[in-house]
C-alpha cells in the first residue's frame, strides 16, 4: 500500500528532461552523410560536427603524453636511472 502511494506522487524531473528532448538524429545524419559514401581520409566522419576537433585534439594530446611518459619510464629502467633510493 505504501509503495503504490509513493509511486503516484513521483516527479521524474531529471529523466523527463532527458526523454522529452527533441530528436536531432536526422540533422546529425545529414551532416554525417554529406559528401557521399566514399569519404576516406580527407573528410573523416569523426571530425564533422562542431566540437569534434577539440575532442580529437584533447584525446591525441592525452595519448601523446602517455606515450612520452611510457618511453621515459622504459628508458629509465633500461639505464638504471630515476630510482627513488
Amino acid at each position: 500500500m505504501t509503495r503504490v502511494a509513493a509511486r503516484v506522487g513521483q516527479r521524474r524531473t531529471i529523466v523527463d528532461g532527458l526523454t522529452a528532448k527533441e530528436s536531432k538524429i536526422e540533422e546529425v545524419r545529414k551532416l554525417q552523410n554529406a559528401g557521399g559514401v566514399t569519404q576516406g581520409a580527407p573528410n573523416p566522419t569523426y571530425l564533422k560536427q562542431s566540437g569534434d576537433m577539440a575532442t580529437f585534439a584533447f584525446g591525441m594530446g592525452l595519448i601523446t603524453f602517455a606515450m612520452l611518459k611510457l618511453s621515459n619510464g622504459y628508458w629509465n629502467m633500461a639505464h638504471g636511472t630515476g630510482k627513488l633510493d
